[in-house]
């Protein structure tokens, strides 16, 4: 009975496999993917089935290409070579630039960088990493330590020398990467988590360990940690990876061209009982032979001599129509690979009906953009840095200057249309001159102002002034510990020099605020001034300096010299002291009340200067920007504290303490 039953069982599970069958075969062929959770399935099309063959389609990892290969295509492949060399050439020949004003800096830089022999050795460096994936800049630094030790900041005198090696015979050594241990110092400007410390470079002149610190690297690119090539995990891909295969086609394509013209002209000669000869013993040697002659005097010049009755001579041409076109998809496919257009790859003028090929060429300087941010822009300002420094230690520059990198431009106009472009902005600029004037006529600007404004941009918009103007206080007016709950901010009418700060007292007997030309009004002088100081405001916050002789914080001033009025003093002072150039002072006031040796100093207010602070050493050190607050927890000069107190006094719109 049992067995009856499970007989039965297998029966109905095979009559269901075969109904199931049956209808899959009725519904349509069976798919590819039976369990899918998107796509399309279209069995008339047979899309997405079995009989689909795009389905059978899949990415395969290339195959690793040994440097060897990779260097005899550069040596002997004239295309591939130029696809190498040239954006590694057209990234570096522009040069760059600084923003620095100081022509002697620049000059500097520009004879060290020819010195070192910069542009070769980057467009190099650019060519070897996009040719083997990566490279490296090998610095030659004289700082009184070896290759293998890492750089010493603070002893470097020159740099001698730039090697370049390229990734085949470099080695990342993998197994001294940084980590995030906050005791290992090394200076830099970006984390080097999981990067090598050192290099190992095998060169047939030569093999030793370089620390990283004195490597300038290339990488053509990043990529991800579970890459199927670990060689080039570090580094990058070499370029012949991705374009091989278009590079490939578009060599067979131009390569097959010229082959077609042997069979552009097909002859046919046609004999009579032709079979039955070459079925003759010795037929197929008369038949080959007669072919031979007919051959041999085919040509323009020549005639061709058969038999009336049983031969026949005729040629058919074949069209050449489609090839062009073969060439031309090649030719494209290749220059979107390599984002080099088609008018740098092969010389060819833009396609297209009133094409300029602008767009072709913007396209490729984003790509010239994209390698000089990846490539060149870390690597130069580590450069500078170095050269800085030793230019630094050796005097040649009397600071290290803040400079900001930026490459020149790309796009180079033509004189037409640098002409347009200078006269429209002598246009623009005519009309803000002219807006000015009627802004200076109506009294609501003053010249001074204007004036200003250009000595700080050297140019000038008239609603950027009006702003600039519209209830200034420099930050100041914000409540601290000095100045908490002062009624008021700061008015200024600002002019020409030894303009005087509105809303003064003269009343006490430790400030006064008369300027000289007001004391015969306003009662007896106060006495005639021996020392200036100026309060120096960036954001809300003053400008100190400490003194070498102990006496305390301050800013720049000192006493007035021979044939000098208060304003040149000041700004003497400043300079000398802070190596800033003032802009525009108003007069806050007069210093009374003072101990013999300070004099009577007048004090100046200034928002606007030129140059970074940085103190002489002599008579001032560690200059640096306090607020009012941190100033208050400070031991100060007795003339700028008092300076402080009139300065408050001021922003409290009432009399001076």
């Amino acid at each position: 009975m049992e067995h009856e039953e499970a007989k039965a069982a297998l029966a109905r599970k095979e009559r269901l496999e075969r109904g199931k069958a049956i209808i899959q075969q009725k519904k349509g062929l069976q798919s590819v993917r039976p369990f899918r959770k998107d796509g399309y399935i279209n069995v008339l099309n047979k899309y997405g089935t079995s009989r689909d063959n795009s389905e059978s389609y899949e990415f395969v990892a290339e195959p690793v290409i040994p440097d060897t290969s990779l260097t005899i295509q550069y040596e002997d492949n004239g295309l591939f070579a130029k696809i190498i060399d040239t954006p590694a050439e057209e990234a570096v020949k522009h040069g760059f630039n600084l923003g620095l004003k100081d022509d002697t800096i620049n000059d500097f830089v520009e004879d060290a960088l020819d010195a070192l022999e910069w542009e070769d050795k980057a467009s190099t460096a650019i060519k070897w990493a996009r040719l083997y994936g990566g490279s490296i800049i090998v610095m030659l630094i004289d700082d009184g330590r070896g290759l293998e030790e890492p750089v010493d900041w603070n002893n470097i005198r020159s740099i001698d020398e730039l090697r370049v090696y390229e990734r085949a015979v470099v080695q990342p050594d993998y197994a001294s990467l940084y980590s995030s241990d906050p005791m290992r110092a090394v200076r830099n400007r970006a984390s080097k988590f999981a990067m090598p410390e050192y290099y190992y470079v095998n060169s047939q002149y030569g093999s030793f360990t370089v620390h990283e610190s004195r490597c300038l690297v290339f990488r053509n690119g990043i990529l991800p940690e579970r890459v199927t090539n670990p060689v080039y995990r570090f580094w990058g891909t070499p370029e012949y990876v991705r374009i091989k295969r278009a590079m490939k086609d578009t060599l067979v394509a131009h390569g097959n061209g010229p082959k077609l013209l042997d069979r552009s002209v097909q002859p046919i000669y046609k004999m009579k009982n032709l079979a039955s000869l070459l079925a003759a013993e010795g037929g197929d040697e008369t038949v080959l032979k007669r072919l031979e002659i007919i051959d041999l005097a085919r040509g323009i010049l020549n005639s061709i001599a058969i038999d009336a009755e049983g031969e026949d001579y005729d040629f058919k041409s074949i069209p050449f129509s489609g090839v062009k076109d073969v060439i031309d998809t090649t030719c494209n496919m290749l220059s979107a690979v390599t984002n080099i257009p088609q008018t740098i790859l092969f010389g060819r003028s833009p396609a297209g009906e009133n094409s300029t090929g602008d767009s072709d060429f913007e396209n490729y300087y984003n790509y010239i953009e994209r390698i000089q941010k990846l490539m060149l822009k870390g690597n130069v300002r580590t450069l500078l840095d170095i050269l800085f420094k030793a230019a630094f230690a050796n005097g040649e520059v009397a600071e290290e200057p803040k400079y900001k990198l930026e490459f020149n431009p790309l796009w180079s106009l033509s004189e037409t249309e640098q002409a347009n472009v200078d006269k429209l902005k002598a246009d623009i600029e005519m009309v803000k001159a002219q807006t000015a004037q009627i802004y200076v006529q109506m009294q609501a600007l003053d010249p001074s102002e204007v004036r200003a404004a250009l000595a700080k941009t050297e140019e000038f918009t008239v609603e950027d002034i009006l702003d600039g103007q519209d209830d200034e206080d420099w930050g100041l007016s914000e409540p601290g510990p000095v100045q908490a709950d002062l009624p008021g901010d700061l008015p200024l009418t600002p002019g020409e020099p030894y303009d005087t700060v509105t809303g003064l007292s003269s009343g006490s007997q430790q400030v006064s605020t008369a300027s000289p030309n007001q004391a015969d009004e306003n009662g007896p002088t106060p006495g005639t001034p021996t020392a200036a100081a100026t309060l120096v405001v960036k954001d809300g916050r003053l400008l100190i300096g400490s003194r070498r002789d102990g006496g305390g914080i301050c800013g720049p001033g000192g006493h007035i010299e021979d044939g000098e009025t208060p304003e040149q003093a000041a700004r003497r002072e400043a300079l000398e002291e802070f190596g800033i150039q003032l802009g525009p002072m108003y007069r806050l006031g007069q210093l009374d009340g003072l101990p013999e040796e300070y004099g009577l100093p007048v004090v100046f207010l200034c928002t606007d200067y030129a140059g970074d602070p940085v103190c002489d050493g002599k008579e001032m050190e560690g200059a640096a920007f306090l607020s009012m607050e941190d100033i208050g927890h400070t031991a100060t000069f007795p003339p700028f504290g008092l300076s402080l107190q009139l300065l408050e006094s001021v922003l409290a719109g009432g009399d001076a303490p």
